[in-house]
């Protein structure tokens, strides 16, 4: 017999009047009402006869009504609700309160959607899933044992509803029996003896007295995945009746087969359903606007039902709610729905350290148009329908994800996070080798583990760090490292394969070897490889502007050509020759004043520059005493004379300076600035090419030309460079121009380049050698 469905606002008294209902199931409704008093909605208050029936009549549905003084109505057999009573019967005559709803498959406009004052957890489990427990219900109305696979903030808003909708009565697993219960001294002696007893301990006794009607709810079934366990649920009871149960098993926890086989029928809650059908209405609306309340829906300044269903498919009810009561306290009334988004998956990605949000686009990589160009049509077709092509072609022609193969270095990685940031996506950053594990089955599960919280946080892109790590062929071999290898790329292409199609989950891998990739995984409705090679011209000339600009060496490029350009002219004014030309000198106040760390570097290279002077001069003086003295050999005087020098030259090498040379070098001259004094040197370098320029075209160059054109020069010099390496000539620049004060110019920059390519060099020459590890 179906029980009367009672809609009614207990306030915050729920949960007990819950745990009150349960424990005395033939106390009337009256008696109820007098000790929990309700609310019930207009025109909904129950008929006097009902309140003389047992609350397990009943199948409470719990709303929240706002406060008005005269909403509430105590209940206590007032026949001033006959009225009520005939208005509620009419309505469950005419089908708008049945005992099973119907749920159509057209999904109705949201225009007309009423957003409540506030909704409950219970009124949002019920929402959401209210087909799946329905299907529950049937179930064990026709005596089937039900698995229920959900998370487990869900189990305690399942169970109790189900069970009331199918008549059935609830027993849970640590319920103890009247013949259990132990008194005072029993708890005693537990407690003397190191805690409670096992909450299981009475299951057998619980099962051994299932009476028909009842059911057995079990709310964590993995507590009883031991072998003792598995062999109870198998028995029947003292009537030799096969007992029903009602389990529920958390989709992060495993349970092994035997257990999971002892139920008839098998159901997942996973996520939000995208449509869901309200009581007595035949169309289905977009669930996440049904669990909208009126204020949260007025955050929106343009409601888009399916756009935010994206953002939160992977959540479920629950946790809907608690990101949208996040959203509350953090967007004002009335904001874009991207804004909304952002937050949405900052609260996802607070409840895990699994997962970031990138901000990485598809601007800051330089170069690789063609690629970007696939990747945005690919982002296009998960972003939402497209005009022509339905729902299913679209779906068809997703991809579960790439595979990005080719040289290290050259931006992989930045496009798995820009991939992430244009589909609103949060990313986890996975290496291939933390998956595997030396316990068996554990790889699988880590790998489980992954693609279950990718899927609680869709959209999402899993990201796989040395794809071949976990994903290389499929072996023949019996051995254990092949049939742990072979069962992780099984477990994969399991998860790939499960992926709901309302969940956008990407997969992206990397790898420098993509010819041992399992074939399996290389399928075009799978994971589609995509080369991402070394940057051509234009790429290595974007990349090396994204990193100058990352690093503000555009900025000190710019400033450096607009201070000289202003005193090119004093410059040329100050010598016939170009050897002749001095530095100006109010250039230089001018550039320390901009830049404090470079009067220091400069007056330090002139300190440098002097002291150089100073010792060959007094190496030239102590060479001509010796030839001036005419003493011998073996006097003292010439074996002290000859210490000094040597103890000379090996100070001038320490500072460049080959004492030892037949003719020694002109410190004075102009061409010894270069080794000397380099900062000296580089502007003279700067002053000769603007002054040039200025003589090839009228007003010279721009602060902008002037970086267009070391960006060109950059490009031409790093051939066969990677991102990485193009990325470390601005990031040592920028470090050494902070820390020591560094002039950033043309030709400091291609000494950067020369030494980088020396340092790539040197690793090759050891790698091809063999020496590597060698001592």
């Amino acid at each position: 017999m179906s029980q009367i469905v009672l809609q009614l606002d207990l306030g915050d008294d729920y949960d007990a009047a819950r745990r009150y209902r349960r424990a005395n199931p033939q106390v009337t409704l009256g008696d109820f009402l007098r000790v929990y008093p309700a609310t019930f909605p207009e025109h909904k208050a129950p008929a006097p006869e009902h309140l003389k029936l047992p609350v397990s009549s009943f199948q409470f549905q719990p709303v929240r009504l706002p406060q008005r003084k005269d909403a509430s109505r105590s209940v206590d057999g007032n026949h001033a609700l006959r009225n009520e009573l005939d208005a509620l019967w009419e309505q469950e005559q005419s089908g708008e309160i049945v005992a099973e709803a119907t749920v159509a498959t057209t999904p109705s406009t949201d225009a007309s959607i009423h957003y409540p004052e506030a909704i409950t957890d219970n009124e949002a489990v019920r929402i959401a899933y209210r087909e799946e427990m329905d299907a529950v219900a049937d179930f064990l109305r026709n005596g089937l044992s039900v698995l229920v696979v959900c998370d487990k903030i869900l189990t305690e808003f399942i169970y109790e509803f189900v069970c009331g909708r199918a008549g059935k009565r609830v027993v849970l697993e640590s319920a103890p029996d009247e013949t259990q219960k132990t008194g005072q001294g029993s708890r005693l002696e537990q407690a003397l003896q190191g805690g409670t007893a096992n909450p299981l301990a009475g299951l057998p006794v619980l099962i051994h007295n299932l009476k028909p009607g009842e059911v057995l709810v079990l709310r964590s079934l993995d507590l009883l995945d031991t072998p003792q366990m598995i062999e109870l649920l198998y028995q029947r009871t003292n009537k030799g009746e096969k007992p029903q149960f009602l389990a529920f098993l958390d989709p992060s926890l495993e349970a092994k087969k035997v257990l999971t086989d002892r139920f008839a029928v098998h159901v997942s809650i996973m996520g939000l359903p995208r449509y869901a059908s309200p009581d007595g209405v035949r169309a289905a609306e977009h669930t996440v606007s049904r669990l909208l309340t009126r204020e949260e829906h007025a955050r929106f300044a343009r409601y888009d039902a399916e756009g935010l269903y994206k953002n939160v498919s992977g959540l479920n009810a629950i946790q809907f709610r608690n990101a949208m009561q996040y959203v509350g306290s953090k967007v004002a009334v009335g904001s874009e729905a991207t804004k909304i988004y952002r937050v949405i998956r900052q609260f996802k990605i607070s409840s895990s350290d699994e997962i970031e949000i990138p901000d990485t686009t598809f601007e800051d990589i330089g170069g690789y148009e063609q690629v970007k160009q696939q990747l945005r049509r690919i982002i296009a077709l998960v972003a939402g329908p497209i005009e022509g092509i339905s729902e299913k072609q679209r779906a068809d022609l997703i991809p579960r994800g790439f595979i990005f193969h080719g040289p290290p270095g050259t931006g992989k990685t930045l496009f798995a996070k820009a991939i992430a940031n244009e589909m609103n996506a949060t990313i986890q950053m996975i290496s291939g080798p933390e998956i595997m594990d030396k316990y068996v089955g554990q790889s699988e599960n880590n790998l489980r583990r992954i693609f279950a919280t990718a899927r609680r946080n869709a959209p999402a892109v899993v990201f796989f760090d040395e794809f071949d790590s976990i994903a290389s062929q499929r072996s023949t071999y019996s051995d254990g490292g092949a049939r742990a290898n072979n069962a992780v790329v099984a477990q994969f292409l399991t998860e790939m394969d499960g992926f709901r199609q309302e969940q956008a989950v990407l997969v992206i891998g990397t790898t420098n070897r993509i010819d041992i990739i399992d074939e399996a995984l290389l399928r075009p409705s799978r994971l589609r490889p995509i080369e991402i090679s070394l940057p051509d011209h234009t790429g290595r000339r974007r990349v090396a502007e994204i990193h100058a600009q990352n690093f503000g060496v555009d900025k000190l490029l710019k400033d450096l050509c607009r201070h000289a350009s202003a005193f090119l002219a004093e410059w040329e004014q100050s010598g016939k020759a170009e050897a002749q030309r001095q530095v100006p000198a109010a250039f230089l106040e001018a550039l320390f004043a901009a830049h404090a760390p470079y009067r220091r570097r400069y007056e330090m290279e002139e300190q440098h520059g002097g002291f150089l002077r100073e010792v060959q001069k007094f190496f030239v003086f102590l060479r001509d005493c010796e030839h001036e003295s005419g003493v011998q050999p073996q006097q003292q005087s010439s074996v002290v004379l000859e210490e000094m020098k040597q103890r000379l030259i090996q100070l001038g090498k320490r500072y460049g300076l080959n004492l030892t040379a037949d003719e020694l070098p002109d410190t004075d001259a102009p061409q010894a600035e270069g080794w000397m004094m380099p900062m000296r040197s580089d502007l003279r370098d700067l002053f000769g090419v603007l002054l040039q320029e200025r003589r090839k075209k009228h007003g010279g160059l721009t602060p902008e030309a002037f970086f267009a054109a070391v960006m060109d020069l950059i490009a031409e010099y790093t051939i066969n460079f990677n991102n990485d390496e193009i990325r470390a000539i601005f990031q040592e620049a920028s470090l050494e121009h902070h820390l020591e004060g560094q002039l950033i110019t043309p030709r400091y920059l291609g000494q950067k380049i020369g030494l980088i390519r020396k340092r790539r060099d040197e690793r090759e020459a050891v790698h091809l050698s063999g020496q590597r590890g060698r001592r």
